[in-house]
């Protein structure tokens, strides 16, 4: 299983402004609104970075918008850095329940990479 560490993960905040939607790095998860890390799949398949795409996941609960993209999934960050970050499902739009803590890959033409983040790892 790769590390995110390995996979170039960042956390990240969401953030809106006039000219804009920006995703600046931050270095304390506390801060963090989401993660993005290379693809485990393609990271694998090019034996590396090169040609390797992102993968985002955002949190709703840390207060990221619905029509944030990319989405629907949206996950709870657990952890105290990337090297013991845990995606787990977040609560769903209604409140009622929560989403599936995989991650997922469905955009048309891409890779389709399934799995999930635990303990600082992607698989």
């Amino acid at each position: 299983m790769p590390k995110l560490s390995d996979l170039d993960a960042r956390l990240l905040r969401y953030e809106r402004r006039d000219v804009g939607t920006f995703l600046p790095h931050v270095d304390r998860i506390e801060d963090a609104q989401g993660v993005s890390f290379l693809c485990p799949l393609c990271f694998a398949k090019n034996g590396g970075k090169v040609g390797t795409h992102s993968v985002i996941c955002w949190s709703r609960s840390r207060g990221v918008p619905e029509d944030a993209q990319p989405g629907p999934g949206r996950w709870k960050l657990s952890g105290t850095r990337i090297d013991d970050l845990t995606l787990n499902g977040d609560v769903t739009p209604d409140g009622k329940g929560l989403q599936s803590r995989s991650v997922q890959l469905l955009g048309e033409g891409g890779c389709k990479w399934h799995g999930y983040v635990t303990n600082g790892e992607a698989a």
